[in-house]
């Protein structure tokens, strides 16, 4: 019985491992199979991979060339693959040179980034000063004053007084924002303030300006807080206040060349009322 017993016990043992070779060689089998799949799938990974990579960037804000200052924030993701790009630090990083509203991009052959940003309004490159304390204008301490000596054209002496300030280049945007600018020079408006004005203030500066450039050719352009000077040579200095409807002040620099013709000797204009004073 011993001997009959162990008799089958072999032959289980036998049929259990011819099952297992069996199963391994079927698996082998399905492996060797696999072969020209798997490595149809990397070589398309790697020169897909390659295809993929972003060799060229086209940028376009509005339909326009996009500025420098965007092109090196696209620059760093030359020689990454398309995959690759954060979508959320890219709209950040762009963010923080200008407002937009949206920013598209997609791949095209060969090797090129397509970037679309829209939403974004021409932006003004002004010289920041942030000061304690505002100069001290002849004009607000004599203006009223019978003796017309004492007091000068306002505009030499803020030129006067910003020449030894250190300052910050940025950007004014007609959405009230000012960004960081990469530029060095300091352009021809200059922006000396004690506190950093809000986005209603800034946006208000910004449509006084524009209709500035619109009415005088190449004006240098002085912003203390709440006052717009204006200067142009050959005539008098102009202050325009910033809160000042728009209407009042387009219809007074349309009628500069009256306004100047009424008083003569005229030093300044002050374009903020209904009614343009004259000192």
């Amino acid at each position: 019985m011993l001997q009959k017993r162990s008799s089958v016990s072999s032959t289980n043992i036998s049929k259990r491992s011819f099952r297992r070779v069996k199963a391994a060689l079927h698996q082998a089998r399905s492996f060797v199979k696999l072969i020209p799949f798997l490595a149809v799938l990397i070589i398309f990974l790697f020169f897909g991979a390659k295809a993929l990579t972003i060799q060229k960037i086209n940028c376009r804000v509005n339909g326009r060339v996009c500025p420098r200052e965007v092109e090196g924030i696209l620059w760093h993701l030359s020689d990454d693959s398309y995959f690759k790009i954060n979508r959320r630090e890219l709209h950040w990083a762009i963010k923080q040179i200008f407002p937009l509203d949206e920013l598209k991009y997609n791949f095209s052959y060969p090797n090129t980034l397509e970037v679309s940003i829209t939403g974004v309004q021409e932006a003004y490159p002004i010289a920041s000063y942030q000061v304690p304390q505002l100069p001290n204008l002849s004009l607000d301490m004599y203006g009223s004053s019978s003796e017309s000596a004492q007091w000068s054209r306002p505009v030499p002496e803020i030129e006067s007084f910003a020449t030894d300030l250190e300052w910050i280049s940025q950007k004014l945007w007609e959405n009230g924002s000012l960004t960081t600018d990469v530029s060095s020079e300091s352009g021809l408006i200059k922006h000396i303030f004690t506190s950093i004005p809000s986005e209603n203030h800034i946006s208000s500066m910004y449509k006084i300006i524009a209709l500035s450039y619109r009415y005088l050719e190449n004006p240098k352009i002085y912003i203390l807080d709440d006052r717009i000077f204006l200067s142009q040579e050959n005539l008098p200095d102009i202050i325009i206040y910033v809160d000042s409807p728009l209407t009042n002040v387009e219809s007074s620099l349309q009628s500069l060349d009256y306004l100047v013709t009424i008083k003569k000797d005229i030093r300044v204009l002050n374009l903020s009322f209904k009614h343009p004073i004259l000192k």
